[in-house]
């Protein structure tokens, strides 16, 4: 079974992800994966108090995150996985929890950053994840809320995958 969305998203667990997808799939659980959040209670607590009723958040780390994940899944839980950056997706994929399409819903400003569309900026740290992720045979889909336009994100970065 293939969870419901894997998402990378700065914001991690916000309106987009719980009202805006969680109205499209209905998960039964939102998973953010992130070795900061998990080492802080409060920053737990409050992304478990963000939830939906009735949906389930838990917090892991990178190295938890692929038998965690195979178990809820294999329990047959709609999963949410959410992750805070191209990296951590990609180091999730490679320790051993594989998935077909990751949704890049929301990457911010900052420092080094450029933009590539109004919800998604990047460097290049984090173009060359994603090139990875696309090498290792997952597909890149921009889109930050259900009913917006899909686009292929390597169209977007003005570059192919070998970073050609």
């Amino acid at each position: 079974m293939n969870p419901l969305l894997v998402r990378v998203d700065d914001r991690l667990v916000h309106g987009q992800v719980t009202q805006g997808w969680g109205n499209l799939f209905h998960p039964d659980r939102i998973v953010v994966v992130n070795d900061q959040v998990a080492d802080s209670l409060w920053e737990c607590e409050l992304y478990e108090a963000s939830a939906p009723e009735g949906v389930k958040v838990s917090v892991v780390t990178l190295s938890e995150a692929p038998v965690a994940l195979a178990a809820w899944l294999e329990e047959g839980e709609g999963l949410f996985i959410l992750l805070s950056s191209p990296d951590d997706a990609l180091r999730l994929y490679r320790g051993g929890f594989e998935y077909d399409v990751l949704n890049v819903g929301g990457l911010h400003h900052r420092e080094g950053r450029r933009r590539i569309l109004p919800f998604l900026c990047m460097d290049e740290g984090d173009e060359n994840a994603f090139r990875a992720l696309a090498r290792e045979g997952v597909g890149l889909e921009c889109c930050d809320v259900p009913g917006s336009e899909r686009k292929d994100l390597l169209e977007w970065l003005g570059n192919g995958v070998n970073g050609t």
